[in-house]
């Protein structure tokens, strides 16, 4: 197994993973130059590093400086939380799912069936404009070697219910949830 720093690496080295995230499925690398929408920080005082961006304005954000780092997505509409106990887990959500958006917009439910279809029809809208999206998916999963994000469904929702990983503006301000 990699690690979150390696798997990084991966992709800031390999020319098409880095445009397919970005270009497919809105996780971009080159964002990370341009920080956050606003500086933030978690109420524990760990440390967050901008990994990527999303066209929204939104900011992937890895949390301390070692081993496996959970993740935490930063909104640019004062919405934000951890969405992920490390990067693979979160790449998986963002290459598997029609968007994080999409999977925290429903509850789970108690065994996530309505969320599944929900997340289908999103899904089947998108491959409408783009039929070769799971073609795309499969290759990035191969090559990131990254588990099917329909597993992972649960554990999203429970990690973006915790406030421990909640950004805090610089203003005192608490990001709201990401669970609709």
């Amino acid at each position: 197994m990699h690690s979150d720093r390696a798997l990084l690496d991966q992709i800031r080295t390999t020319p098409w993973i880095a445009a397919l995230l970005a270009r497919l499925f809105d996780f971009d690398v080159s964002r990370a130059a341009y920080g956050p929408v606003e500086p933030v920080h978690l109420a524990g005082g760990e440390s967050l590093e901008m990994i990527a961006g999303d066209a929204s304005g939104g900011a992937f954000m890895l949390v301390g400086s070692s081993g496996q780092r959970p993740v935490v997505y930063v909104g640019s509409e004062g919405e934000g939380g951890l969405i992920a106990t490390s990067l693979r887990d979160a790449l998986a959500l963002v290459v598997g799912l029609s968007s994080l958006h999409d999977a925290t917009a429903r509850p789970y439910g108690d065994d996530g069936s309505q969320l599944r279809d929900w997340l289908a029809q999103a899904g089947n809208y998108i491959r409408a404009d783009w039929p070769q999206l799971d073609m795309e998916r499969d290759r990035l999963r191969e090559a990131l070697h990254l588990p099917a994000a329909d597993e992972l469904l649960a554990a999203l929702h429970a990690a973006a219910a915790n406030e421990h990983y909640r950004p805090i503006s610089d203003a005192g301000d608490r990001y709201r949830s990401m669970l609709e």
